[in-house]
């Protein structure tokens, strides 16, 4: 009695769930219905929502890159480079010291070999007087700190008193025999030597020596032999039968060697007679390339015809043809007064200075100087004075 009771109820229990799913598949059509379009929401739900997405992925601006604002009270800064040009000391310091002589013999010629270790000597000033070939006080500090750097570009030679500069000298010294007075030669062959010796390495320079006639230091009075030379009147009147035929200026490149050389040359060579201003002075002026200064020192006077007049057509001739007209610096040794050398030096904006025997060996002490004892002259034949023809200054 008891079991059946039990499987009346086991049976009514399942019976509700299986009603649910025979309807359930009595009604599929509407069960698929209702899945389709639920499928369907939440597709076209994720294909909006993934849309906009996109959408503000791919149309999302780019960054703008800001600079900070420039304040406007503040300039950028600038680098300045200064370079000091001032002029040189008057003069130089004191000569080297005696070179040092090895004893060891060598097969190298140390005479014939320039080695220059210093620095660009153009920063020198040139000035002091000595009684030596002496070569200045080197090149100084070499190194400065920052950019502040001391050129001088306004370098100064002295000679005689008169100062001047460039790139090239001449020197144009008077060798007549009236130097033989009042120990003039001797001091006129001293002051050769040391400006001679103290121009800077890489000048350019020469040296013109005259007297009647005129001649390149280098050269000798001897390298006028063959040449024919008159002398229509006194010892003013020297001149060649042709002005070609008066030699040409040659510069040479100051270094120890090439400054050795010219002062042997100028000390071997002997007085001579006579004092003419025109022909050494034309052939400094028509130097190439024209020298900056051309220092011009005499103890005598010259016939205006053969000094300023002529020397006034050569100007002439220079400014005509557009070419430069050197600075001449002139010095009357031993002249109180020599209105043709101040003429000279205000045609060409030089200078003019008066230096006596007493006033430089005041300043400069006693020095002896050897004298050469050969007496030899410049070897010029004497023309034929009638006919000679009158001097045509013509540039080279």
């Amino acid at each position: 009695m008891q079991a059946e009771v039990t499987s009346v109820s086991f049976a009514s229990e399942w019976s509700y769930p299986m009603k649910i799913i025979e309807a359930l598949f009595k009604n599929r059509g509407k069960l698929y219905t209702v899945l389709l379009i639920s499928i369907a929401l939440h597709f076209l739900v994720g294909i909006i929502f993934g849309g906009a997405v996109l959408f503000k992925v791919l149309t999302k601006p780019e960054p703008q890159l800001e600079s900070p604002p420039v304040i406007e009270s503040i300039e950028p800064q600038k680098k300045e480079y200064k370079v000091k040009l001032q002029k040189s000391q008057k003069k130089s310091s004191a000569p080297l010291p005696d070179p040092i002589v090895a004893e060891t013999p060598s097969d190298v010629n140390l005479e014939d070999l320039d080695l220059n270790m210093n620095m660009d000597r153009r920063d020198l000033a040139v000035g002091a007087l000595s009684d030596g070939m002496g070569e200045g006080d080197g090149s100084g500090d070499a190194f400065g700190s920052g950019f502040d750097m001391d050129i001088d570009l306004d370098m100064d030679i002295s000679f005689f008193g008169a100062e001047g500069g460039g790139d090239h000298l001449i020197f144009v010294v008077d060798f007549s025999k009236s130097m033989q007075s009042k120990g003039k030669e001797i001091i006129m062959r001293r002051e050769l030597t040391r400006a001679l010796g103290a121009l800077p390495d890489g000048i350019m320079f020469d040296l013109i020596l005259f007297s009647g006639p005129t001649w390149r230091a280098e050269d000798g009075p001897e390298s006028l032999d063959g040449s024919e030379w008159i002398m229509p009147g006194n010892h003013h009147t020297h001149r060649p039968m042709k002005i070609s035929q008066l030699p040409e200026a040659d510069y040479v490149k100051a270094s120890k060697t090439s400054r050795r050389k010219m002062i042997e040359a100028a000390m071997e060579t002997p007085l001579s007679g006579g004092t003419v201003y025109d022909l050494p002075l034309y052939i400094a002026l028509t130097a190439k390339p024209a020298p900056e200064t051309i220092f011009f020192m005499t103890d005598g006077a010259c016939a205006e015809e053969r000094g300023i007049q002529n020397i006034r057509k050569i100007v002439s001739k220079l400014e005509e043809a557009g070419r430069k007209v050197p600075v001449i610096n002139t010095i009357g040794f031993e002249l109180s007064k020599n209105p043709q050398l101040q003429a000279i030096a205000d045609l060409t904006g030089g200078t003019f200075t008066i230096m006596t025997t007493a006033e430089y060996i005041a300043e400069h002490g006693e020095a002896e100087v050897e004298i050469p004892t050969e007496k030899r002259g410049f070897g010029g034949s004497r023309g034929d004075v009638n006919s000679a023809k009158p001097l045509e200054f013509d540039l080279r």
